[in-house]
């Protein structure tokens, strides 16, 4: 094909490539390139052959590029945009808007483009470049949302003075039968895209998650799109081991002693009156003692897995223990012995008493410590420690086991990897069992049933072991922030320890007592 020709030089294409014959000796390069302009679907790709074509005499038709398309239009990688790039004017190859986006399409249909396609309006033809076909991105689904009911907060009131106040705490909340304890809106499958080649592009499913329930005191149900989980019995409600339960709740509205003889209950205790002397009492939940004045001479109060909470305080005549698988909650202690794996906090003062926690914690007002063993995984705080006869009081911070603590965690998730297999399995029979349910006998029935109840079991058990490595990962982040704050004053004879470094106190401090540069800064 003939694409100029005069007395000076001939250009032709031939299978899209562009060859040039020159006529005249005195035709010179920069002549061609202002000719070239002419013509921008000529790209040049054999410079040196038309750089000799100008050093020799007239000859035979030279190779020196290609001829580009009119228009061309390019596919992203992804696929997700195309463009068209013209080379020669829009104006020149179609008459108008109309024949223009018709030649277009044609172009775009034998690439395989089928979606997103866009028109080109002819004002806008002065761009050079356009983007003729977009996409559509998925939309990525919704991470599935929980709320769960929240129990009062456990915390004595602070009044403007800055004192606490542990007369009122809201400690044992009762819940009814079918109470609505928390719900999960599910999550979403998301939209799928398009790419411009009309390939579907999956969407990203949200994040599911999972409630955390005991499935022996609550169940779950299907609501207007919700999953919803409710107590299956009146109670009290237990969050303590990160799942969800109803336990059962014993009121006494007497003192524990000659008439109810000791307490032992699975669940939560509240007990209107006291615990007389010798007598003891243990459960599973919550234990609340709202006497006035307290409990004095008992022999043992004890929640293996919630919160003890204590109106009046105690006086132990060197024989009571108390002992909490959460917290425990005091006006004061005398001459007792408290072990609580979280916090134990005392309103007012602490006398000749051995208490050990994750955290031991005193009004920062007038809280005292005189006397005692006082030991923390993380954290001890008080007013005042010791007393001016400098009464032996001991402040012990016992640093953790790094190493230790690190194994616990490997341990616990090789197990959850483990049961979570066994998870596997059973959701895989449900899942095939579940269409057939209609058609089952009652032992086959009985079967599915007993499968599903495994399956929430071994879920609870994940659960459990996901709280305990949190706990672990939790004491592992208090790592080199321990320590000892005294507000107001730390007696001579007060002895702080932390890790393996102690100091008996000489003269009369205060402040924040912890390890700097591998020292006790006492």
């Amino acid at each position: 094909m003939e694409l100029y020709k005069d007395q000076h030089m001939e250009i032709i294409s031939r299978d899209n490539k562009v060859f040039v014959k020159k006529h005249r000796e005195d035709y010179t390069m920069k002549d061609f390139e202002t000719l070239l302009k002419e013509f921008p679907r000529i790209k040049l790709t054999n410079f040196m052959e038309l750089k000799n074509l100008f050093n020799q005499q007239n000859g035979d038709f030279v190779e020196i590029g290609v001829l580009l398309p009119e228009m061309d239009i390019q596919i992203s990688k992804d696929a997700m945009t195309a463009n068209i790039l013209f080379y020669e004017d829009p104006k020149k190859i179609s008459n108008s808007e109309d024949e223009l986006n018709l030649k277009i399409k044609e172009i775009a249909a034998s690439i395989g483009i089928e979606y997103g396609l866009k028109r080109i309006l002819w004002e806008e033809l002065e761009k050079k470049k356009h983007v003729i076909a977009e996409g559509k991105e998925p939309e990525d689904g919704v991470d599935a949302k929980i709320t769960y009911f929240q129990n009062p907060t456990r915390r004595p009131k602070i009044g403007l003075d800055g004192r606490a106040d542990f007369s009122d705490m809201n400690f044992i909340f009762e819940i009814e039968k079918d109470a609505w304890l928390g719900e999960k809106i599910p999550a979403s499958e998301g939209i799928p895209g398009m790419n411009v080649l009309g390939k579907e592009i999956p969407a990203k499913a949200g994040k599911d998650l999972i409630l955390k329930y005991n499935p022996e005191s609550v169940y779950e149900s299907e609501e207007n799109g919700k999953i919803i989980i409710r107590s299956k019995t009146a109670g009290v409600l237990d969050d303590s081991n990160g799942l969800i339960s109803i336990l059962q709740h014993l009121e006494i509205k007497t003192d524990i002693g000659v008439e109810t003889g000791n307490i032992e209950f699975d669940g939560s205790i509240a007990i209107k009156g006291t615990v007389l002397p010798g007598y003891s009492v243990k459960a599973t939940g919550d234990i609340s003692i709202e006497a006035k004045e307290g409990v004095s001479g008992a022999d043992s109060i004890e929640s293996t897995g919630g919160d003890i909470y204590i109106r009046g305080g105690v006086f132990g005549h060197s024989k009571t223990i108390i002992r909490a698988g959460g917290s425990v909650f005091l006006k004061h202690a005398n001459e007792a012995t408290i072990y609580a794996e979280n916090e134990i906090c005392i309103e007012m003062y602490a006398i000749g008493s051995n208490l050990s926690g994750r955290i031991v914690r005193l009004d920062g007002v007038n809280g005292k410590i005189i006397g005692g063993v006082t030991e923390a995984t993380s954290y001890i705080h008080t007013a005042i420690a010791g007393n001016q006869h400098e009464r032996r009081t001991e402040l012990i911070i016992h640093t953790i086991d790094q190493k230790e603590k690190m194994g616990e965690v490997r341990y616990k998730a090789g197990k959850i990897k483990e049961i979570e297999q066994e998870m596997g399995v059973l959701e895989s029979r449900v899942i095939q069992l579940q269409p057939l349910t209609k058609q089952m006998n009652a032992q086959q029935l009985e079967v599915f049933e007993d499968t599903k109840y495994k399956y929430e079991l071994k879920k609870s058990v994940v659960i459990q072991l996901n709280y305990e490595i949190q706990t672990i990962l939790k004491q592992l982040s208090e790592i080199e922030k321990e320590c000892v704050e005294v507000t107001k004053m730390a007696f001579e004879g007060t002895i702080i320890k932390i890790g393996k470094r102690s100091s008996m106190l000489k003269t009369r401090t205060n402040g924040v007592f912890k390890m700097e540069n591998g020292e006790l800064n006492v």
